[in-house]
């Protein structure tokens, strides 16, 4: 039970839950694994910790049933992507500015639109991490 860390996990599903706790079975004395739901009425679930970390095949390709995505201090985490989000957000601003000043054709001009695009997925790619994390 030590590998398995209490916190945040995605199910290969797409659900998160929150590991809670373990416990042994009352019958068999398997362990087992104490989860809550993330999502919905958040439910109260346990499951075989040796279903836990098992792989299960999704489109051919192994996958864990569940992978961990944090622990209960992802504050530190989100306040660090919520940072880069406004300073990434204020640097697209200034070059979406700088590009209509810029004459098209130029190697200023290719630069900065490329450093646009690589901003904009930057901003979408962070904005996914934090809704995760909520």
């Amino acid at each position: 039970m030590d590998e398995i860390p209490l916190g945040k996990y995605r199910h290969y599903k797409g659900n998160q839950y929150e590991v809670v706790g373990f416990a042994k079975h009352s019958e068999t004395l398997e362990d087992m694994v104490i989860y809550k739901a993330l999502y919905g009425e958040g439910g109260i679930w346990v499951r075989p910790l040796s279903m836990w970390g098992e792989l299960v095949e999704i489109d051919g390709e192994a996958v864990r049933r569940f992978e961990y995505v944090g622990d209960k201090t992802e504050t530190a985490r989100q306040d660090e992507l919520n940072e880069a989000l406004r300073s990434i957000e204020s640097t697209l601003s200034k070059c979406e500015k700088a590009l209509t000043k810029l004459r098209e054709g130029t190697s200023q001009h290719t630069l900065t639109a490329r450093r646009i695009e690589a901003f904009r997925i930057a901003v979408t790619l962070i904005k996914e991490k934090l809704e995760l994390l909520r």
